[in-house]
């Protein structure tokens, strides 16, 4: 008989090690390296690069009226315990040099003796609805002081071709923002809601491996989406970052990647200004 705890047994049993994020177990550096198939040190040397450039551009936004303030808000609790940060969403919330990313390096530039807890919940591959199920799966039970909620690119895909249904219906996505954005109040937490990014759609039909795999998007769906993100704002009372209106639907590649679907560090430079403006609305 293998001496283990019956948790190790059930996570064995049903193969969790698989399903990582989905079921809240935590992959040290090493075990990621061995995934990527390169060694711990390269892959710690690569995250540390990557922070000290978010890093870099937090320290010039500091120097923008309002970051400092937006910041103080963010750390300001009204506890006993240092406040909880949540951003919540997909590839493009998860990016090393992305907004999320930009804001833990803020937070740690802005009254470093502050122990705010700082956790980026973005998942590549995830849509709304998998917000929605991790939401009340684990998410709420990390007790977020303030929520950042931002799905739409994988909803929006379309496999099979253009003229094929989106991943997630319109309406579904609606119902999923509507039911997080409810529970994340009831819990006491502040919600900020960030709409979808536009795609370079000459970009992203032209990408041989998204053309081998028939998936498309077009920002037509991306609207409706943000269109659907107003409506539920309003309705809370919540402050919305309008990305489709930031980028237009006919976005500047310069500030996306390669792939023409996930914006690049420039990118991100603009939506997390936009971010610092809509925690000042608070």
């Amino acid at each position: 008989m293998v001496d283990i705890s019956a948790e190790s047994a059930f996570q064995i049993d049903f193969n969790l090690q698989q399903i990582p994020s989905a079921s809240g177990l935590n992959i040290p550096p090493e075990a990621a390296a061995a995934m990527l198939n390169i060694s711990a040190e390269q892959f710690n040397a690569y995250v540390a690069q990557a922070f000290a450039e978010c890093t870099r551009v937090a320290q010039e936004l500091l120097d923008k009226p309002g970051t400092v303030e937006a910041i103080r808000k963010l750390k300001t609790s009204h506890k006993d315990v240092p406040n909880t940060i949540m951003t919540v969403g997909d590839s493009i919330t998860t990016y090393r040099y992305g907004y999320a990313e930009i804001l833990r390096a803020l937070l740690g530039l802005v009254d470093p003796q502050n122990n705010v807890t700082f956790i980026n919940n973005g998942r590549s591959g995830y849509t709304s609805t998998h917000g929605l199920e991790h939401t009340f799966f684990l998410y709420l039970a990390q007790k977020p002081d303030w929520v950042f909620l931002k799905f739409g690119a994988n909803d929006t895909k379309h496999f099979g071709g253009a003229d094929q249904k989106c991943l997630v219906s319109l309406e579904e996505y609606t119902a999923n923002f509507t039911l997080m954005v409810d529970a994340y109040l009831k819990a006491g937490a502040r919600v900020i809601l960030l709409t979808a990014t536009p795609v370079v759609e000459s970009i992203v039909r032209s990408n041989e491996w998204y053309q081998s795999v028939q998936m498309t998007w077009d920002n037509a769906d991306i609207q409706a989406c943000a269109d659907a993100l107003k409506g539920i704002a309003n309705k809370h009372s919540v402050p919305l970052v309008d990305l489709v209106s930031l980028f237009t639907t006919k976005p500047d590649p310069i500030l996306y990647c390669p792939d023409g679907l996930h914006p690049g560090p420039a990118g991100h430079r603009l939506m997390i200004e936009q971010v610092i403006k809509a925690i000042n609305t608070y």
